[in-house]
């Protein structure tokens, strides 16, 4: 039964209905007003825990990478690489600045410092540089940009010349990014073909563009191109490779092929018959391929001649796009700068960015706190958070919130006096 008034015919009288209206309008504001309490002590709670749990692990991230820091620091000085205390610690310093640079992370740069010094290297920290150049901007891994390096300064007998070895791999650089070719692909091309290109007579420019040419006209991988481009270079300078699958049959078979285009891979100078440039007989080969229709015998000659597969596809594509070559030769001569530029705008990038604020971090936990007091900070970090994940686990029926968030305003306290007792 109720206790509001109502009319004789039993319906509730008007002055009933007002007051059931305004019960009910001051019960949806309780009610509203308790779920905003609960929204603001939820949003505190988690804002706080969500802080914390960033701080824990940009510290930890931190003091992970300060110890490979100092291992890598470390083993340096255990391998003789002839640097003195103070200079390591310079060099350890100087890491996240070198590193930042290109956007990549201290000890990626203390790596290549210690694979640089290891090969022998005098200016080591050079070299790494150029390697976190290639590595930032061919998006490649250390492996890839020490292998490349080293395979160029052997080839072409640098000596560990960074200023010849920055020109090679401006040249690439510049070649893969102004033609929409793979960096990374032309790398491996090149450190797999440079060394057999320069000993058969093809320097390091038209090894590029001539592996460029090749990648834009096939699906081939790097690797692939180069083992595909040396027998091309066999079959001209006309050298047996059993390993390679050139036979003094073949190559005699690759010979004709290229008479019958009126190319000869021969020529007289001062009564004696010589081998001429093999880039010479590319270049004659692609002005008569060019005008063969698809179903031209001599066409399927030149390509089953030098191996068929691969090497034919290699072939095909570099005779097919000798203009392209040639284009990529120009690309190479004005090069100059490419490579840092090139790896300036993928440090710009938000991997790059993130890659510096990391560094800057790191550096600065280094340098405020030693390793022991960043590990008890973040031991009592992770001491509040558990609390409070805890608490958040607990909150059930919004009836409690209201306790929850009570306690919680202590619980903060708490964990400000215990915080503070165990950093100092």
């Amino acid at each position: 039964m109720n206790n509001y008034p109502s009319n004789t015919d039993g319906a509730p009288s008007q002055d009933s209905v007002n007051q059931l209206i305004r019960s009910s309008e001051r019960l949806k504001e309780a009610l509203a007003k308790q779920f905003r309490g609960a929204g603001e002590t939820l949003s505190r709670l988690y804002s706080l825990s969500s802080g914390i749990s960033l701080l824990v692990s940009r510290t930890g991230d931190s003091i992970a990478e300060l110890k490979e820091v100092d291992a890598l620091l470390t083993r340096m000085s255990r391998t003789g690489a002839g640097l003195s205390k103070d200079e390591l610690e310079k060099l350890g310093s100087a890491s996240f600045s070198a590193a930042s640079k290109y956007g990549k992370k201290a000890s990626d740069y203390l790596a290549a410092v210690q694979k640089a010094s290891r090969t022998g290297y005098k200016d080591a920290a050079a070299i790494a540089e150029l390697s976190l150049s290639l590595q930032s901007t061919g998006n490649m891994t250390g492996e890839l940009a020490e292998r490349y390096i080293l395979a160029a300064d052997e080839a072409y007998g640098l000596n560990g010349s960074v200023l010849k070895l920055t020109r090679i791999l401006d040249g690439s650089a510049h070649i893969a990014d102004s033609n929409a070719v793979s960096m990374e692909e032309l790398a491996r091309g090149m450190s797999s073909a440079a060394s057999g290109a320069q000993a058969l007579g093809v320097g390091a420019d038209q090894t590029a563009a001539a592996l460029g040419a090749m990648l834009a006209g096939t699906r081939l991988d790097g690797d692939s191109l180069a083992r595909a481009f040396h027998t091309i270079l066999l079959n001209i300078r006309q050298v047996a490779d059993g390993e390679a699958g050139v036979s003094p049959d073949g190559i005699a078979a690759y010979e004709d092929a290229c008479l019958s285009l009126n190319v000869s891979l021969k020529e007289t100078r001062n009564g004696i018959d010589s081998l001429r440039e093999p880039m010479e007989v590319i270049e004659e080969l692609a002005a008569q391929y060019s005008g063969l229709s698809l179903g031209d015998l001599r066409k399927s000659s030149l390509l089953d001649a030098v191996g068929g597969g691969e090497n034919a596809a290699a072939l095909d594509a570099l005779l097919s796009n000798y203009g392209l070559y040639e284009k990529m030769l120009q690309d190479y001569a004005s090069s100059a700068g490419s490579l840092a530029a090139a790896a300036q705008q993928t440090t710009a990038s938000w991997e790059g960015s993130l890659n510096r604020l990391a560094n800057t971090w790191t550096d600065t936990i280094g340098n405020i706190v030693d390793p022991q007091t960043a590990v008890t900070a973040i031991d009592a970090l992770n001491g509040l958070l558990s609390v409070i994940n805890n608490i958040t686990g607990a909150l059930g029926p919004l009836a409690t919130l209201g306790v929850g968030a009570g306690l919680f305003a202590g619980i903060k306290n708490a964990g400000k006096r215990r915080m503070s007792v165990r950093i100092s």
